[in-house]
């Protein structure tokens, strides 16, 4: 490869030196008189000082007086030189005469002055100063097309951002270019000819200042940069962890540390397409993100290593690779060649695009973002709310079915996943140069929406409305449940509130409910509320209102209400957050669903939700992600409700199946369940005397299934347990029923898979025995103990609005007191509710509501 000093090979690399301008500056000094003069003195006395980089490139600035100041009538300053250069590299400025200034008149190109090479050979060249070119000027307020402030852009680090950062600003990735004087790289035409001075002149009263000087000697333009790509250094023998990356002329965006190389074993990993099982990583290495000058270096300082190791920039991207001073290690661009290219991914059922959540990577494991989504995602809380999310270890962009991106040339790795009824996809392929379209497919396991069941994901928040309709497509879920909500003295998605659905299309809605919340009492979410919204959403004080908000509507005043405007009520991240009020509302009839995360039974969610079922309060299990950031993928946990088939798909229908506990919750397997014929969320009458029933229960899973179990109040009374890689399992039982009660079924991912966490739940179907009740004394005791524990938060440390306020909220809770102490006495014949505390009933013949003090 020719170069501009005379035609030898390329090589990479830039040498600088400094030309100390001091005997040279002439300003500011001695008196100096005008508002104007004096404020630019000032400014120039802000200058850097000392030795400076301003884009990599060393400067020597300061002294007594800090600037050449060249202008019009006042002579030229000639500075001798000795040596070549490529490039002079000035630090400079032209401030404008208020009075020149004619904004009605700009003049992009204005010469302002001039900069004259002298060579030794007596030959010389001008380069003229023009404005708007080398220097800004007022009447063109955009940035000096060939100079640029003198603080380079510097990447910030968006999950661990500098204190004098503010958060939103750190999502940039980017503090700015700032900074005076300019930087300006002065092209010299006969770099092989030594020089013998540079003159500055002015040549108009508005004057222009230079503040220092370098003669730069390299083979490209030291301020325009190579895009940016990634880097990989590889050392022999050891996998490489990079503790400090550094360029010179140029800057490091990030370090990634990648979970390792791509290959066979990654496209057969058993963890495709999981969300809550971290891939181990095969191998992991960083690299380095990094942009630059063509002549800059990259240093980098390895893990357990002394020293830093010293690479070409230039030579890497333009060859390939390139090598280290001692040629023991080299640096590798990855990914070099890029083209834009549209890519489609389809139903293979359908042959329709479809949208999905997908992830693409290099062949060392560096994440490839689609166009618009973020390389790097931020998964703190409240922080990233875009099409994006980082889990098991991999990040995914949501993407309609067609979209346009930037694509490496060469093999790229690539996930494809839609929620739980599609196999995950992992494969391999190549991007020719100049290949236009990417073609992709995701191929249908299950089709549980021909048989009328819709998904939902009872629990979003802070994203908006159609970015949660298209991760909702992505994952296959309908209805997206996005709850507005209060922390502290922060609101979010009020303004998303309409009091009716906010996006309809492609089978999926949008509804924007709220999440109501009481530190205390617990949290209830108003899904579906028509009109005007249930407010307050929160009271209480922190950390769910602000401070000193009072207590104004018990969750069960929540309830009724949405109740009243056509809403469902869904007990959120059930029994957490809370766990006093529950018991009021959901013996009211109040609650119609219970959000379960655990579903394994052995959680205490699920054995909370059985105590309920126990004493024979109907309330259906549901799921929901309570997704707060872009660490949790919509719809992981989700519910799978029966609507009317003979009604249209609407969110009334939705609610309706939600209601009649047509439901099950999942993370992942599809069950169902019959119980002599009748489906979930049914009632079944029995003879007094009880009797036999015949259940079925069927699972299937994209990912291997463990075990299937009919549950009997509470008590496992008939299991199968699954081979390995069983992707169908059933079981059926005929279960003996001696009093009213309960049966659901639920199961379990396959224990030696990373897909063990995976399971299903599903609503009862009801059990009545003549005209009894199922009753549980153990549980009945746990729910009085709580609601009693309410009573007295109430009466003795909640803030109320006002004294009717706490006697009403106080009056729910007795009400619920009254009942359970009293199946307490008749169905369960206790004397004693508890072992501690003040309240507790007695058998008949005593009072049945006292205090022993």
């Amino acid at each position: 490869m020719k170069n501009r000093r005379g035609g030898r090979k390329r090589k990479f690399g830039a040498t600088f030196r400094m030309v100390n301008l001091a005997k040279h500056f002439n300003w500011p000094g001695g008196r100096i008189t005008g508002r104007w003069w004096k404020e630019l003195a000032e400014h120039v006395r802000r200058y850097p000082q000392g030795p400076q980089r301003a884009w990599g490139i060393p400067f020597r600035m300061g002294g007594r007086r800090r600037v050449i100041l060249a202008a019009e009538g006042r002579g030229e300053i000639v500075v001798g030189l000795a040596g070549q250069a490529d490039f002079l590299c000035l630090v400079h400025e032209w401030r404008q005469l208020p009075e020149t200034v004619r904004r009605e008149d700009p003049a992009e190109g204005l010469v302002v002055g001039e900069y004259e090479l002298a060579y030794r050979d007596g030959t010389r060249h001008a380069q003229p100063v023009r404005a708007r070119f080398e220097v800004r000027m007022e009447e063109s307020p955009g940035p000096p097309w060939l100079a640029l402030p003198f603080h380079m852009w510097e990447a910030v680090d968006p999950t661990a951002y500098p204190e004098d950062f503010d958060w939103g600003r750190a999502q940039t990735g980017t503090r700015g270019t700032h900074g005076a004087p300019l930087v300006y790289a002065m092209p010299n035409p006969h770099p092989e000819k030594p020089i013998r001075s540079l003159t500055f002149r002015g040549l108009l009263p508005s004057p222009l200042l230079v503040a220092g000087l370098t003669l730069y000697r390299g083979a490209s333009h030291p301020l325009r940069h190579l895009p940016r790509r990634s880097y990989r250094v590889q050392v022999p023998g050891r996998a490489v962890r990079v503790q400090q990356a550094e360029v010179d002329l140029g800057g490091v965006a990030r370090i990634e540390k990648t979970a390792g190389p791509r290959g066979r074993k990654w496209l057969s990993s058993a963890y495709a397409g999981l969300v809550r099982a971290e891939e181990p990583a095969a191998g992991p290495e960083d690299v380095v993100e990094a942009f630059g000058a063509e002549d800059a270096t990259l240093s980098v300082k390895l893990a357990r290593r002394g020293g830093r190791l010293k690479f070409p920039l230039g030579e890497a991207f333009r060859r390939g690779a390139a090598r280290d001073s001692t040629g023991r290690a080299s640096l590798q661009v990855l990914g070099k060649d890029r083209q834009w290219m549209k890519v489609t991914v389809r139903d293979s059922s359908s042959g329709r695009p479809t949208p999905v959540r997908i992830h693409f990577s290099g062949p060392r494991g560096q994440y490839i973002a689609p166009y618009g989504h973020h390389a790097q995602i931020n998964p703190g809380w409240f922080m990233d709310y875009g099409a994006d999310v980082l889990v098991g270890g991999r990040s995914y962009a949501y993407v309609d079915g067609e979209f346009t991106t930037e694509m490496p040339v060469g093999d790229v790795y690539v996930e494809i996943c839609k929620g739980f009824e599609y196999a995950p996809v992992r494969r391999k392929v190549t991007i020719r140069p100049g290949q236009e379209v990417l073609e992709l497919a995701i191929e249908r396991a299950a089709d549980w929406r021909k048989a009328g069941w819709v998904t939902a994901d009872t629990h979003v928040h802070f994203i908006s409305p159609h970015t949660a309709a298209l991760q909702a497509q992505g994952e296959g879920v309908n209805v997206v449940n996005l709850l507005a909500s209060q922390w502290g003295r922060l609101f979010t998605n009020v303004g998303d509130i309409r009091g009716r659905v906010n996006v309809l299309e492609n089978d999926t809605m949008v509804f924007v409910g709220t999440e109501n919340r009481n530190h205390m009492l617990g949290h209830m979410s108003m899904l579906g509320t028509q009109g005007l919204p249930v407010y307050p959403m929160c009271s209480g004080g922190p950390g769910e209102a602000w401070l000193g908000d009072p207590d104004f509507l018990a969750m069960a005043e929540w309830a009724r209400e949405n109740r009243r405007k056509g809403g469902v009520v869904i007990r959120p991240h059930f029994p957490y957050c809370g766990h006093t009020e529950d018991p009021v509302p959901i013996l009211a009839g109040l609650v119609d669903a219970l959000e379960i995360g655990g579903l394994r039974g052995s959680d205490f969610a699920t054995q909370e939700w059985y105590r309920y079922l126990n004493c024979g309060y109907r309330v259906a299990v549901a799921g929901g992600t309570d997704k707060m950031g872009a660490y949790c993928a919509l719809g992981w946990l989700r519910t799978y409700a029966l609507i009317d088939a003979n009604r249209p798909f609407d969110y009334d229908n939705w609610a309706a199946a939600v209601r009649a506990g047509r439901t099950f919750s999942t993370n992942g397997p599809l069950i169902d369940l019959a119980v002599d014929g009748r489906g979930i969320g049914e009632a079944i009458e029995l003879p007094a005397s009880g009797g036999t029933v015949e259940v079925r229960a069927a699972a299937e899973c994209v990912w291997p299934l463990g075990r299937i179990e009919i549950v009997h109040n509470g008590r496992v009374v008939a299991a199968e347990q699954a081979p390995a890689d069983a992707k169908v399992l059933g079981v059926a039982a005929k279960v003996p029923v001696s009093a009213s009660g309960w049966i659901a079924a639920r199961c379990s991912g396959y224990e030696r898979h990373p897909g063990a966490y995976l399971a299903a739940h599903t609503s009862p179907v009801y059990l009545k025995c003549g005209s009894s009740r199922a009753f549980d004394g153990p549980a009945a005791q746990h729910m009085l103990a709580l609601v009693e524990g309410g009573m007295e938060y109430l009466q003795a440390l909640a803030t109320a609005f006002d004294e009717p306020a706490r006697k009403r909220m106080v009056k729910l809770f007795r009400e619920a007191q009254q009942e359970l102490k009293g199946r307490l006495l008749v169905e369960g014949g206790h004397t004693h509710h508890h072992g501690t505390g003040p309240y507790h009933a007695h058998a008949h013949g005593e009072a049945a509501d006292h205090r022993h003090d």
